[in-house]
């Protein structure tokens, strides 16, 4: 809290919020009246509720920055998850391993390559405009489409093992 708040009108928002929803448990008038009511002057009145607005303004200023914070550490923490389960399959070479603590099998997966986006991009806009979506290809429809035989140039589904460790 950067800015201090008069007792008696802390008082009043903290009662009249609930502190994990920010849903006003009072009605918007009762609060208003409660606030209206304390003999507080009306100028402090104001400074304090616009302190309030500057408080929960930096307060969710720093959730966002946290929430970044977190976001970058997770990707960094998945890819190098990825990179390791990639290392576990190289030594593996597809075999099954198990032992007392890990159990290592594979899940079929499969993955639409795209050769050449622009060349593909060119082709749908021809021959397949139901592959296109404003601004972009439906990659997903593509690689069903592939999946049931249909041939589209500059694109390929490719099988993949996935390395599932338990």
């Amino acid at each position: 809290m950067i800015y201090r708040l008069d007792e008696l009108i802390q008082q009043a928002m903290d009662s009249a919020y609930d502190p994990d929803t920010g849903e006003l448990l009072v009605e918007e008038e009762e609060l208003f009246s409660k606030i209206n009511q304390l003999a507080a002057d009306f100028d402090l009145k104001i400074d304090n509720i616009a302190s309030e607005i500057k408080n929960l303004k930096a307060e969710a200023a720093d959730i966002k920055d946290e929430k970044l914070k977190l976001a970058k550490r997770q990707a960094a923490v998945e890819k190098r998850m990825e990179r390791t389960k990639r290392l576990l399959a190289y030594l593996l070479q597809g075999e099954k391993w198990k032992n007392g603590k890990h159990s290592i099998s594979y899940r079929k997966s499969d993955r639409l390559v795209v050769d050449d986006e622009t060349d593909l991009l060119n082709w749908c806009k021809v021959n397949a405009p139901g592959f296109l979506r404003e601004p972009e290809m439906m990659l997903g429809d593509i690689k069903v489409a592939i999946r049931n035989g249909e041939a589209i140039p500059f694109a390929h589904v490719e099988d993949q093992n996935n390395v599932m460790v338990r």
